[in-house]
């Protein structure tokens, strides 16, 4: 049995060359993430480029996921590290000078009122406003820690208005669009319009990418089901989500986010702080493998590495961790899972269901849009699945769907038979297979059909096509 959860990895210095991209791929990642809040476009461009060069020579099919910054508000005019104290008082302002420093969206000191919280440094750094002043901000340390230039501001406070897309945001989506970007990660969701204000701009510039809302955001979880309408899938993404929530509220929100998104056949990515002890170590602790189990047994579809492999001193030996417990993990999993299918599901429901009975090498999805291949992922069949598409951009995006082991292209027929044929040309023409198929093929949302795929069956194609 192959490893049913993906691995997404996050290319930055350590790995952006050709021998780490090679080792990366060889060693089990499926999608690459490139982190835009880092790089140019350019820098960028030569990193998709190496990715697919890389992937096409090795004969496996890899995403590539855009990670666009979001408006993240970060530390502005603080010329030195500033070491606080609890109690110590702190002055936010509109303009730095002197003592006071800012932020990168300094009107959002406007929405804050006296008893708010402010958070510094990923939440290590606590503070409460004690004074609203104009323009200003009088705030009291309630932790003590480290503040410099450029580090993250966190605002725990409902209602703050923000869009979810600045400028530049913007520019990088067009970007992603005209490059053949796979996958696109929109950070700090918060509402369902800024997930159709994205696909808006990549659709305006022809493209179909799939969109990941990183629900990062107390206020997203209020608008979970509506954001879940409308994207293509969801990253449990617990670093900022856990400053603004509190971290022992993220277990119960991980298990929240992961079940509805596999209730609708979305996608789910879990991130944030899987592996960080490799950062410096070749090993993991207990805690972290317990993590990503956990994650596994969640129902996530893929785990995420970001420091890890991104600037850790041991990428490699990260994603490999990654893999021996992903497939320890999966040897636990039950047959089949047990959702109710919807009026849409029936027979990719039957193809889970009929994989756990009847002997077969795998089931395969005859797929033009990748949302059967989904359904049937959705119920977590423990045989492998198998993907059959007609477009190679299709092919990409279905790296990152739990359960698919092996993808193929093939040129779109009107002969539902000269399809199978030309698959099992493919594969070992000996196996038992069950076929999901629309009647309509290349029709999104068409798949009919569920057949088994038996000797029979097989011969009675290659007699028709090897005449």
């Amino acid at each position: 049995m192959g490893r049913k959860v993906k691995i997404v990895a996050t290319l930055g210095p350590v790995s952006d060359n050709r021998e780490s991209v090679y080792k990366l791929i060889k060693a089990g990642v499926n999608v690459f993430r490139l982190n835009f809040s880092y790089g140019t476009h350019e820098s960028h461009l030569k990193s998709f480029q190496l990715i697919r060069q890389c992937a096409s020579e090795l004969g496996r099919e890899v995403a590539v996921m855009q990670d666009i910054c979001g408006p993240k508000i970060r530390i502005r005019g603080m010329e030195d590290i500033r070491e606080v104290n609890k109690g110590d008082k702190l002055i936010m302002a509109k303009t730095a000078k002197d003592e006071a420093f800012s932020i990168t969206y300094p009107h959002i000191i406007d929405q804050l009122e006296e008893g708010d919280e402010v958070y510094f440094a990923d939440g290590t750094v606590k503070s409460k406003v004690e004074k609203k002043l104009a323009n200003t901000l009088i705030l009291r340390a309630m932790t003590s820690g480290q503040l410099r230039e450029g580090k993250g501001v966190n605002i725990p406070k409902s209602g703050i208005k923000m869009s979810a897309l600045t400028e530049k945001d913007k520019a990088d989506l067009k970007f992603g669009a005209q490059i053949g970007i796979d996958i696109v990660a929109v950070s700090f969701v918060e509402t369902a319009n800024d997930i159709l204000e994205a696909r808006k701009i990549l659709t305006d510039n022809g493209s179909d990418a799939w969109i990941i809302a990183k629900i990062e955001r107390k206020s997203a979880m209020k608008n979970l089901d509506e954001i879940l309408a409308v994207t293509d899938g969801i990253m449990v993404a617990r670093g900022d989500l856990g400053v603004e929530a509190g971290i022992y509220s993220v277990p119960g929100l991980q298990k929240e986010m992961i079940r509805k998104a596999n209730e609708r056949a979305l996608p789910v990515i879990t991130a944030t702080q899987m592996l960080t002890s490799m950062l410096h170590s070749a090993s993991p602790t207990r805690a972290e493998i317990s993590d990503i189990a956990n994650a596994v047994y969640d129902g996530t579809d893929a785990v995420m590495l970001s420091d890890e492999t991104a600037v850790g001193a041991f990428p490699i030996e990260a994603v490999e961790v990654m893999v021996q417990t992903l497939m320890e993990t999966q040897a636990h999993l039950p047959k089949i899972k047990k959702i109710k299918p919807d009026k849409t599901e029936g027979f990719a429901h039957a193809a889970a269901e009929i994989s756990g009975d009847v002997p077969c090498k795998a089931i395969v999805s005859f797929t033009t849009s990748g949302y059967t291949a989904r359904q049937i992922a959705k119920f977590r069949p423990r045989k492998p699945l198998y993907a059959v598409t007609f477009d190679e951009k299709i092919s990409h995006r279905l790296a990152l769907v739990w359960g698919v082991e092996k993808i193929f292209s093939i040129k779109l027929d009107i002969s539902e038979n000269h399809m199978i044929y030309r698959f099992l040309q493919k594969v070992n023409k000996e196996e038992q297979y069950i076929i999901t198929m629309g009647s309509h093929s290349g029709v999104k949302g068409s798949t009919n059909m569920v057949r088994l795929l038996d000797e029979a069956a097989r011969r009675k194609i290659f007699d028709r096509f090897e005449k």
